[in-house]
């Protein structure tokens, strides 16, 4: 059987489904190993560091991965889009801001709004081979009282495969295999 043969399809399923991104987390350290990820389902990730969780407000943010495919050279890549709303204009926001813009190969696990019941959502680890970047964004005040006074962020980053999903809805066994 050769890799590029169907194995199964899927059905519709119920209407159970729900958008966006409630939180992001991001490695401040490197990644050695990933387990698990041919399947698509990460069972382990190890490395050293520490995962930082920030969150988003509901209906900010979101995630999208574009499937480039280029027939007459063979190739196929997936580029994988974090936009994130970061709230106020202040030192702490911007100097995180700076340091996640200075970082070429940032590990990014995001939490969909789309999950179990308990209010966990689905994890899906991003820039497993080549990282994302912090390739654009704006900070800002807004004019009138209800706008936005804060950072609207794009991470970008082009892998050789999709996302995999972390494989359960415990993400503290996957943070554990990094140690500081």
């Amino acid at each position: 059987m050769s890799t590029c043969d169907i194995t199964s399809g899927f059905t519709l399923g119920c209407r159970d489904n729900t958008g966006g991104i409630r939180n992001l987390y991001i490695l401040s350290g490197s990644v050695t190993t990933v387990v698990g990820s041919d399947a698509g389902f990460i069972t382990a990730i190890t490395g050293s560091g520490e995962w930082f969780k920030f969150e988003l407000f509901r209906q900010t943010s979101d995630y999208s991965e574009a499937i480039t495919s280029t027939p007459e050279n063979g190739t196929v890549f997936y580029e994988q889009t974090v936009n994130a709303v970061f709230f106020k204009l202040q030192s702490a926001t911007r100097n995180q801001v700076r340091v996640l813009a200075k970082n070429p190969n940032l590990k990014v696990i995001v939490e969909t709004n789309n999950g179990s019941t308990d209010g966990v959502g689905k994890f899906f680890y991003l820039g497993q081979e080549n990282g994302l970047q912090l390739l654009s964004g704006t900070g800002a005040t807004g004019t009138a009282f209800g706008d936005l006074n804060g950072y609207n962020l794009t991470f970008t980053g082009q892998e050789p495969e999709p996302a995999s999903e972390i494989s359960g809805s415990d993400l503290t066994a996957i943070m554990d295999g990094i140690t500081v």
